[in-house]
């Protein structure tokens, strides 16, 4: 049974669309520690990076969207990723788009003014969990996210069920599986700052949230 996809805010100038639940979360949370407006801009789960890709076109035509935001992983070719998502723009009309994704984020204008974001920082491959292993306090240095990811490398061949390229969920569940509250999702853990929305590792994230919705 295919279960409701989530949405926050509606009928706002402003869309941002996200691949998945724990994007959505994370985002919610992220947001609100870092005090970006709840009106400028809402915020939806399109169930994955195809229906997201497949689905852009009619988010384009929704009469009431001024600017449009989309952060999709780059999961295990960031290359590849970018070809998909440059197609993709070049077939909705879009001009000037650059061969390579932008370390700041990519924002355009043509049809809506559009901005693109692959996590984790548009320049490595991974998903939402390298980018989320920022927000993890003094990660070089954190005794315990050190531990967890070298438990997660250690794990014997025999033992490991998940693929390489999802090594980094792997290493963010384990570390949240060893707080005090264990098992805590991350958007929580963002806003019971285990992870820390504060920190500088995000920055360029934030920033081009704020100039693609044009927010002080």
């Amino acid at each position: 049974m295919s279960r409701n996809l989530l949405e926050y805010g509606k009928h706002l100038p402003g869309q941002l669309l996200v691949e998945g639940s724990n994007d959505f979360h994370v985002l919610c949370s992220l947001f609100q520690k870092r005090k970006i407006p709840k009106n400028v801009f809402g915020i939806k789960e399109k169930g994955s990076y195809e229906e997201l890709r497949d689905g852009l076109d009619i988010e384009l035509d929704v009469e009431h969207v001024e600017t449009i935001g989309i952060i999709v992983d780059t999961d295990t070719n960031l290359d590849s990723r970018w070809r998909d998502i440059h197609t993709l723009l070049v077939s909705l009309k879009y001009t000037e788009i650059p061969d390579s994704p932008l370390p700041q984020g990519c924002i355009l204008s043509g049809r809506k003014r559009l901005g693109v974001w692959l996590m984790p920082n548009n320049e490595t491959t991974g998903i939402l969990e390298n980018f989320v292993a920022h927000l993890v306090p003094d990660p070089e240095t954190n005794p315990l996210w050190l531990h967890a990811k070298r438990v997660v490398a250690d794990l014997p061949n025999e033992l490991q069920k998940f693929p390489k390229a999802r090594s980094a969920k792997a290493e963010m569940y384990t570390w949240l599986a060893w707080q005090k509250d264990p098992g805590i999702p991350m958007g929580r853990a963002i806003m019971e700052r285990y992870l820390d929305p504060d920190s500088p590792l995000a920055d360029p994230f934030i920033d081009w949230i704020k100039r693609l919705f044009q927010l002080p």
